[in-house]
């Protein structure tokens, strides 16, 4: 099995990856940097504009919303956390591992939440996109 790391230091926002050859189970994102007010992590299939993950963090209502969108239509969010990992002007790093039926998000360390697969097809997921209040100092998929 081949692969691929991308390894960023200092990006701007917004900031857009691609996976070459789109996901497959076991793959990784690390996002690290600072957090400031808010911040949009999407992994998108550039063929259908679909968004098969989209993680939208907010400090003041200490929410980070998971959504998809396909066909042009958001499907229900989900809100629910144990605990809010982000605080503003402090230095994180978010882990999003593919497996088979889901993402699993991990922050600075600790697992926050599972999201399941609404994309079936994983190899479409072929695009990082990160935008926001939020200063990258680093970006690795491998």
């Amino acid at each position: 099995m081949t692969h691929y790391i991308l390894h960023i230091i200092l990006q701007s926002i917004p900031y857009k990856g691609s996976l070459l050859r789109g996901l497959i189970p076991g793959q990784r994102a690390a996002i690290k940097g600072l957090y400031f007010v808010h911040f949009t992590v999407n992994l998108r299939c550039s063929q259908s504009n679909n968004i098969a993950l989209h993680l939208n963090s907010h400090i003041k209502s200490g929410m980070l919303i998971r959504n998809s969108l396909l066909c042009q239509s958001w499907g229900p969010e989900e809100r629910e956390l144990q605990y809010f990992p982000f605080s503003a002007g402090n230095y994180f790093e978010m882990i999003i591992l593919c497996q088979l039926p889901q993402f699993r998000i991990g922050v600075n360390g600790s697992h926050l939440l599972d999201y399941r697969h609404r994309v079936q097809d994983l190899s479409s997921i072929d695009q990082l996109e990160i935008l926001g209040d939020v200063e990258l100092q680093n970006v690795q998929l491998w």
